[in-house]
Order: structure tokens, then sequence, then C-alpha cells
């Protein structure tokens, strides 16, 4: 089995993760299309620990954690590297947004990167700020802009005005100062002579001349006075996005991207560095807009969820989905499903253990039932369905049987909280802990209606399913079977989905009794018989 680590990138997040990583013992292979930004000093320990794959570009990926094949490709040749986990950080890409203004750039016109890189201690500088008097920064006008373009133009004029005596100008539309220390930074450019206009109604008007000078004109809309600025330079803002290499990875690697196309779903459970898919993670500018102080505290967190101790070992593991073979059809229903990229395709299917999370969804959706988790098979559910039933509380009066799936994330969480917070459920409650909503399937939720005068399923709130789409699933579920025993003369007030968070206890209690209220008032469920 290997050991090593492959890091895709050359930036600084990408060389901070790999030092950290080789402080703690492990292999690396470093691999980017152009030649990195860094290099590592060569001795005998770094030589066997660290390999450089230098303007290679990655052509498949096979395997899961502790064991992904790789096959790159490097001036038509293929090489093949194993490794067991990945960390991509590869840095974003910033785009000025020139014809947004109508502007080319020229001497007179530059980006938000042209005057930071200036602005640093780089040897080749393109500006020479001792000719610029004034300076104006267009940022948000056409488009709305990140926080992070507006605190680096902020610190731009700061050290223009303070270093060069160079009268700065900022127009924008919205001005966002929510990021951490902007409204502070906003106050410090403001008293440093900063100008700052503002427009909401009116956009100003921008002049390129052919010797490529500019010319601002505008109406205050305070004052309602015209002005004209005739800036030495102009400097647009940028637009950030994923590189152009990011949609290629996260099809090789299928892996979940969010709305601006960056390799992590809008999911609070992969905050911060990880994935949909164990073992690979994603690092600054692959995973948002990072600021450089956000860059070296992914590749902090990169590399200690790599040096920690394995929760899991690759011997052993428990509760995983198993495929039987002498039910599958080969309908690779479960490969679309899995929502950890978890089952591999061989001569069969078949589920990698390592990679698996127990989640279920697999199982609920074979529609030959031939996926098989531990705890999760109809008969386990239903035995602890008829237990409950046989232990409810019996009498004169009718006291409804509820079954409650809750998912073990969230809504379990939160009746344990109910519990020990004491508030009141009700007396027939049977509570089903599952590994996630998705895993509910049909079949459970039959074996339920069959005893229980009312079901409920309790799933994460939206964005918060670990599965990503397990709750949606469970709500599919629900509102077909719902609709079909709907025309059988079944009330469809029987089947209740809800969604709560693990620390909403008294929700929870609400949620229950006010089903059971609503039950009493139905009555005894008498339109069904298995």
């Amino acid at each position: 089995m290997t050991q090593k680590t492959l890091i895709i990138g050359n930036g600084r997040c990408a060389r901070e993760t790999a030092e950290a990583l080789l402080a703690g013992g492990n292999d690396i292979i470093v691999a980017a299309k152009q030649m990195p930004l860094f290099s590592f000093p060569i001795n005998d320990l770094e030589a066997r620990q660290v390999e450089m794959l230098t303007g290679t570009q990655i052509f498949s990926c096979r395997g899961t954690v502790w064991n992904f094949d790789i096959i790159f490709v490097r001036d038509g040749e293929k090489l093949y590297r194993s490794v067991k986990n990945i960390v991509i950080a590869e840095d974003a890409l910033r785009k000025p947004n020139f014809s947004l203004y109508g502007l080319k750039s020229c001497s007179h016109v530059i980006s938000l990167s042209g005057v930071t890189e200036s602005l640093s201690d780089a040897p080749d500088k393109s500006l020479n700020f001792s000719e610029i008097k004034k300076a104006v920064f267009l940022t948000g006008l056409k488009e709305e802009s990140h926080p992070l373009i507006l605190e680096e133009i902020m610190q731009a004029c700061l050290r223009l005005q303070s270093e060069f005596h160079i009268r700065t100008y900022i127009l924008t539309k919205n001005l966002k100062v929510a990021g951490n220390g902007l409204e502070s930074l906003y106050k410090k450019t403001r008293a440093s002579g900063t100008v700052y206009v503002k427009f909401t109604e009116t956009l100003p008007e921008i002049r390129q001349e052919s010797n490529g000078s500019i010319t601002i004109e505008f109406l205050d809309e305070i004052t309602g006075e015209k002005f004209r600025l005739s800036p030495d330079l102009t400097v647009a803002d940028e637009t950030i996005s994923p590189c152009e290499e990011t949609a290629n990875l996260a099809e090789i690697f299928r892996l979940d991207r969010d709305k601006e196309g960056f390799l992590q779903s809008d999911n609070v459970h992969r905050i911060s560095v990880f994935t949909n898919r164990k073992g690979i993670l994603a690092a600054d500018g692959s995973r948002g807009i990072q600021s450089p102080a956000d860059e070296m505290t992914d590749a902090a967190n990169a590399a200690v969820s790599l040096l920690r101790p394995a929760a899991d070992s690759p011997e052993t593991f428990e509760d995983r989905a198993e495929i039987r073979k002498d039910r599958c059809v080969r309908c690779l229903t479960c490969y679309r499903a899995c929502p950890y990229r978890a089952v591999i395709l061989n001569a069969r299917p078949y589920v990698c253990a390592p990679a698996c999370e127990s989640c279920g969804i697999c199982a609920a959706e074979c529609p030959r039932g031939a996926i098989e988790i531990r705890h999760l098979n109809n008969a386990d559910i239903s035995e602890q369905i008829i237990k409950a039933e046989n232990a409810a509380p019996k009498g004169d009066k009718f006291v409804p049987f509820l079954v409650a799936f809750c998912c073990r994330r969230s809504a379990a969480q939160a009746s344990d909280l109910a519990s020990r917070m004491r508030h009141h459920l009700p007396q027939g409650l049977c509570i089903i802990e599952v590994p996630c909503a998705g895993s509910i399937s049909h079949s459970h939720l039959f074996s339920a209606l069959n005893h229980a005068d009312g079901v409920l399923i309790l799933t994460c709130h939206e964005g918060n399913c670990h599965s990503e789409t397990g709750n949606l699933r469970a709500q599919k579920r629900a509102a077909q079977i719902t609709e079909i025993l709907s025309m059988t003369g079944f009330e469809k007030e029987r089947i209740l989905v809800k969604t709560l968070a693990s620390n909403m206890g008294k929700e929870f209690a609400e949620i229950t009794s006010q089903f059971e209220e609503k039950m009493t008032a139905l009555g005894p469920n008498k339109s069904l018989i298995f």
C-alpha cells in the first residue's frame, strides 16, 4: 500500500502544505503544469521524500482513499503513480475587468494585480510611481465585486498615498466592508485621504483616448455637481474564478462543485478543506476565493487532516455497504447514486470499504435490493418497529403509535437533546436512527406504515446533508408513497417530512408533539393492511 500524498498546484498554499507534510515524515509528489514557484533543499532524505512532476497533466484516476491510481501525461508519455491522499491546491484565476468598463490595457490602464505586483518587492516592477499624481480604482460598477478585491484596493491606496504621495480615488457601486477588518481599513483609507465616490442610480462615463489616457465624468449624487477626473493611472478590478484546470480535475476525480465552479459544494460538512470524497482535499483557489492568510490556513488544515492518526484503518471496516453478487444485475444505479464515489467498477460493481460512509443511499436506491448494510436492512428495521409497538402504551384511550426516522447526524441528536432537556415527547414515539435520511427506502416506509398511525421523516436542512442530497431523496420517496397511497383512501397527513439540526431539541419536541395531536384527531390507521 502506498504512503505518498499527491499535491496538485504550484503556489504558496501548495508549498506550505508540502513542507508541513515533509516535516511530518510523509513522502509527497508535487504535480504542476508549469514549473512550481518553489523548490526544496535537496538532501538525501528529501530526495527520497519528494518527487516533482512538472509540465504534467492528470489524465485519469482510479481507486479510492489509501490507493488512488493516477495516470499523468508529460510530452506524450504516460506516467503511472499510486498515492494514498490527494491535495488540490491550484491558484484561482484572476481576470481583469477592462472590457466591462470599455477599456484597453496600456500604460495608463492596468489591472489590480499589476498594481499589487509593482508594489511588491519584485525586481521587475512595471510602474514608475514617481510619475503618477492621481490614481483611480474602478470596482463593482458593472458587476458585484468580492470583498477580497476591495481589501486589496484599499491596501494599495494606503501605500500609494503614504509612500508615493499619490492622490487615490475609489469609484464603486456597492461598497462591501463586511469582511474581517474591512471596516477598519476603510476608515484608515478615508483618514489618509482616499476619496470614495459611490454610485446608486447613475454610473460614471469613462472615455479612453487613442493615446490611452482616461477621462471620467460623473454626477455626484449627494451634491448634484458634475465632476471630471483625468487620472494618470486607472486601475480595473478583477473577477476571481476557478482556474481552467478545475473543471477537468472535478471530472477526473468525480468531485462536487459549487455554483461558481470551485471544488467544494455549498455544504457545511465540507468546511474547511474537505470534498465529497475521502482522501481528496481542496485548498487555496481550488475551493474558493482566498486571501493570503486564508491560503496559509488552508495549508495548515490540509496538513493536519493528513498527519493526524486515521480514524479508520484500511483493514477493518464495519457497517459498510456490500453488494450481493447473487442479486446484482449490474444496472449501475449504485455507481451513479453514491455521493462519495465509493462504488468501483470492475467486472461488476463493488463497494470500496475505506471510501464508504455507510450513508445507505445506494441500498435505498438499488432496484434489486442487492446492497446490504448491517442494521439497515428491512428485517432489522421492522424488528425495531414491532418491538417498540409491543412496548407502546395500551388502554381504552387511543394513543397513536408514531415512527420517526431520524438522521444520525441531525434529528437523532436533536431527539437525544430533547430528552436531556426534559421536553415532553409523545408516549407512543418510536425513534429509528438511520445513517442518513437518504437510506430510508420505500420498503422501510411501508414497514412503518404497516404498524404505525403516523410516520415522521426528520432530515437535515437543505445544504446540511453530509451526503449532499440524502434529505432530498427522502422527501421524494415520501412524496411518491403518499401520492400513490392517497388513491386508496390513505390520509396524506399520516406521513410528514421535516428538517432539523442537531441542536434543535426544543423543535424536535414541538414537531413530534404536534404530529401526535394530529394523529390523535385522525384516529387509528386502518387504511393499510399488508
